[in-house]
C-alpha cells in the first residue's frame, strides 16, 4: 500500500521507533520514492556506526599492514606502540573509521596508520603526529588529493634538488607546466586556486610568493609543504599491492 504523505508518516515513526521503525515505512512504502531512499541509507548509516564493522575492517588493516612490514619494523615494536602518541593515533583511526563512507575508506586509513607508525629516520618526528595525519586524510577529498600530488609532481625536480623548500622562484618558474598539467587533468583554474587554499588550511600545500604585482587570480601558486609530501608517501605507501611493498 502507498503511503500519500511519506515525510509526515517518517515524521511519525522516528519519534517513536527511530530508524527501526523508519525501516517499516520503506518495506511498506517501497523504495520508489526518493526520500525512502534517503532515509534508507541514513539507516544502512546508523546500523553501521552501532555495529562498528568499519572500526574493525580499519583495525584488521592496521595489523595485516604491519604484519607485511614486519622484516623491516624495530626489535622494540611492542614498547613503540606502547607509546602516547600511538594510543592517540588508535583513537583518531577508531572515530574516522567509524565515519567514513564505506568499508574500502576505513580500511585505506588503517593501512596509513601502520606506515605512519614507523617512517623513515627524516621523519620520524612525524610519528607524534600520526593521529592529525589519518583526521586530515578523512577529510581530504578526491580532487583535493589530485592536485596535491599535482603540486608535487609538476615541482619533483625543484623538490629534489631543494629539499628544503626554500626557493619560491623554482616554484613560481613551474606555473604554466601546473596549469598545463591541471587543464589536461580538467582543473577549472578557479577550483584550482580553491583547492590550493583548502590544501593550505591543513598545512599541506604553501602559497609560494612572487615578486612583483599578481595580475589575475591564475597567477596563484601553490607548493606542497613538507607535510603535504609525506601524507602522500603515507597514502601512496598504503595504495600499494602487497607484492610491491617490500
Amino acid at each position: 500500500m502507498a503511503i500519500d504523505d511519506p515525510l509526515e508518516k517518517i515524521r511519525a515513526l522516528a519519534k517513536s521507533e527511530g530508524f527501526d521503525g523508519i525501516g517499516t515505512a520503506l518495506q511498506v512504502g517501497g523504495l520508489a520514492s526518493p526520500i525512502f531512499k534517503v532515509f534508507s541509507i541514513a539507516k544502512g548509516i546508523s546500523d553501521s556506526f552501532k555495529s562498528g564493522e568499519k572500526v574493525i575492517v580499519a583495525f584488521l588493516a592496521l595489523c595485516d599492514e604491519l604484519q607485511r612490514m614486519q622484516d623491516n619494523l624495530p626489535k622494540d615494536v611492542e614498547s613503540v606502540l606502547e607509546q602516547p602518541w600511538f594510543k592517540r593515533a588508535a583513537t583518531a583511526l577508531m572515530m574516522e573509521a567509524a565515519a567514513a563512507v564505506g568499508e574500502e575508506d576505513a580500511r585505506l586509513l588503517g593501512k596509513v596508520a601502520a606506515h605512519g607508525c614507523f617512517p623513515k629516520e627524516s621523519d620520524r618526528h612525524r610519528q607524534e603526529d600520526l593521529a592529525s595525519y589519518i583526521r586530515d586524510l578523512a577529510r581530504l577529498g578526491t580532487d583535493d588529493i589530485q592536485l596535491l600530488k599535482l603540486l608535487r609532481d609538476v615541482n619533483r625536480d625543484v623538490i629534489k634538488h631543494a629539499p628544503n623548500l626554500n626557493r619560491p622562484d623554482d616554484f613560481t618558474s613551474n606555473l604554466e607546466e601546473f596549469k598545463r598539467q591541471a587543464g589536461q587533468l580538467g582543473i577549472d583554474p578557479d577550483d584550482g586556486i580553491a583547492l590550493g587554499a583548502r590544501l593550505s588550511g591543513f598545512g599541506l600545500a604553501y602559497e609560494a610568493p612572487r615578486v612583483g604585482t599578481r595580475q589575475s587570480p591564475s597567477d596563484y601558486c601553490f607548493r606542497p609543504t613538507k607535510r603535504g609530501l609525506y601524507l602522500l608517501s603515507l597514502l601512496e605507501a598504503a595504495e600499494k599491492p602487497p607484492d610491491e611493498q617490500n
